[in-house]
């Protein structure tokens, strides 16, 4: 079995948490998420209960309606 990443495509650390505002992942999970076994990536996503995480927030910051990366589209130039 492959746990899946949380992993939303709304990418921003928050700099008073160190977590990620899409996920609630810190960096260092995010970064070591492909070598990590199952049993790892499940206390992550456990510890990810207690985590704050705002992609609305995010989304605003980013102005993903403006880029369209995460949608697959092109970037405007």
């Amino acid at each position: 079995m492959t746990v899946a990443s949380p992993c939303i495509k709304v990418c921003s650390i928050d700099p008073s948490t160190g977590h990620c505002v899409g996920c609630g992942r810190s960096r260092r999970e995010i970064a070591g998420w492909s070598r990590m076994t199952d049993r790892q990536r499940l206390l992550v996503i456990a510890a990810l209960e207690s985590r704050p995480k705002d992609p609305v927030q995010s989304a605003v910051m980013m102005n993903c309606a403006a880029c369209g990366a995460c949608a697959g589209r092109e970037v405007a130039a």
